[in-house]
């Protein structure tokens, strides 16, 4: 397993990570991948945190970030098919 993301996609101050994670099964090894969705703020010390509470205006934001983060994967496993 890799320390680096897979893919990392922005919208302001909303990222959503994939990250490539290997598993190890009765059938050997599987590669499993999982996306973390986080808004990035400032705290009243201004030190910049992360959570993954989301206002109703953010979650557009969210569900696009999902949806073009579901795309790059579906591509991706395409692409290593052909």
């Amino acid at each position: 397993m890799s320390n680096e993301p897979k893919l990392k996609l922005r919208d302001g101050l909303i990222t959503a990570t994939v990250w490539e994670n290997t598993i190890n099964t009765d059938d050997g090894e599987k590669t499993r991948l999982s996306i973390d969705v986080v808004r990035n703020f400032k705290d009243k010390d201004g030190n910049w945190n992360e959570t993954s509470s989301f206002s109703p205006t953010e979650l557009l934001k969210v569900s696009r970030l999902a949806d073009r983060a579901y795309d790059s994967i579906l591509e991706q496993r395409q692409a290593e098919k052909a």
